[in-house]
């Protein structure tokens, strides 16, 4: 009788031991899971606020150029991805400025003055010719 209720002591101790870890473990997983919800929200307002910024840039550029008179140039650059995302930047219509991400997650597009030409990823020339704005336009 002595043998059979250390076992069964020694059982109770195991499952307790089970339970304890599972427990432990799963609260674990819970705070893994709240870690990296929050890391994954900072790099979507990351990247939002990036691309934002780029589209601002551009539109700043543009503005700049088309108030100054003739023969203004300037050179401008763009980083090559946002938060390690490549992006692209197109002008539509000559009066509008779209930029987005190649994941199509994150997109603006702002008004700007009428230009000739497009963005390039990386380094830009802008002038001002005439009265006329020209970006990487030979």
């Amino acid at each position: 009788m002595l043998q059979s209720r250390s076992s069964f002591n020694r059982g109770q101790s195991g499952i307790e031991l089970i339970i304890l870890v599972g427990f432990f473990a799963f609260f674990f997983l819970v705070f893994l899971l709240v870690i990296h919800q929050n890391t994954n929200d900072k790099r979507w307002e990351n990247r939002n606020f990036f691309t934002q910024e780029i589209a601002l840039q551009i539109q700043q550029e543009i503005a700049l150029a088309s108030e100054s008179s003739s023969g203004y140039s300037r050179q401008f650059d763009l980083p090559l991805k946002i938060s390690g995302v490549d992006y692209s930047a197109d002008i539509l219509e000559g009066n509008v400025i779209y930029v987005y991400t190649a994941d199509g997650l994150h997109a603006l597009s702002l008004p700007v003055a009428n230009v000739t030409g497009s963005v390039v990823i990386g380094s830009n020339l802008i002038k001002n010719i005439d009265g006329s704005v020209y970006l990487n336009f030979p």
